[in-house]
């Protein structure tokens, strides 16, 4: 998956790969490449409910299905969507109780075509859009019930993270939940990528009044990559937040290199 503001290099990476990267993606599902957070889910679908109530020792949120108002329409961003596999995916959870509507960003137009064919039965809105303005989604002045961030942060610069996560803050609901996965590990080809931290990404949800509700961390690479190591951080409006996150982070070093630049 692919950020919306990509350097040249990344983006002709993207585009002469494409065919090969459709591949690999397409060759883990949804299911798999996000089981460690897809419980988040249960209070937003319909379609997820009734299993996560039934295995509710899993989650917190699952445990109140029962007691939830589900939204007959919900919206819902992915941002970086690539081949179109967890688009199709989550437009594929809509049903007769609730309708679903995904807007899938991809800068990468080849990557896109291929999203394009994959979903095209679905409703998935394709736009090809840049973070951090992103101003096409803007455009459609919706609030989004799920952002999904997927293999896109490392992408951005540390210098428009901020930028970045308030333009996506403005795009969540009330009680809209983001998803950002968070890539450690070289790059390995000529794409761009750039650390990142956890403990970053908590100091800037502070700043905007987002906080993190759960982060799962040291999750090993679906495609197999020795070398690399997945984190996935879910964020909330503070207010809305039912689910403390039990890891506390220790941001003062951060400031201080931040103030160094």
């Amino acid at each position: 998956m692919t950020p919306k503001l990509l350097p040249d290099p990344n983006l002709s990476f993207y585009n002469r790969n494409s065919e090969q990267l459709a591949q690999q993606y397409d060759s883990k599902p949804f299911t798999e490449v996000h089981q460690s957070w897809s419980h988040h889910l249960a209070d937003l679908f319909v379609a997820l409910a009734a299993h996560y109530s039934a295995n509710s020792s899993t989650n917190l949120l699952a445990t109140q299905a029962n007691a939830i108002t589900y939204s007959q329409q919900l919206q819902i961003l992915d941002i970086g969507a690539g081949t179109g596999r967890d688009a199709k995916y989550l437009a594929e959870l809509g049903n007769a109780q609730q309708q679903v509507t995904v807007y899938a960003v991809e800068p990468a137009t080849e990557l896109a075509a291929i999203g394009k064919q994959h979903t095209k039965d679905l409703a998935v809105i394709w736009l090809e859009d840049t973070l951090p303005e992103l101003k096409q989604v803007t455009a459609t002045d919706i609030k989004f019930d799920l952002i999904l961030l997927s293999a896109v942060w490392m992408h951005i610069p540390s210098a428009e993270r901020l930028t970045a996560l308030t333009q996506l803050s403005q795009l969540l609901a009330p009680q809209g939940k983001l998803i950002i996965t968070l890539r450690h590990g070289p790059s390995g080809d000529e794409r761009i990528m750039h650390s990142v931290s956890i403990q970053e990404l908590a100091l800037l949800s502070h700043q905007l009044g987002l906080s993190i509700i759960d982060s799962i961390s040291a999750e090993t690479d679906k495609l197999g990559r020795t070398e690399v190591s997945w984190e996935t951080v879910v964020i909330q409006f503070s207010a809305a937040s039912t689910v403390k996150s039990a890891v506390q982070f220790d941001t003062s070093s951060l400031r201080t290199s931040e103030q160094a630049k």
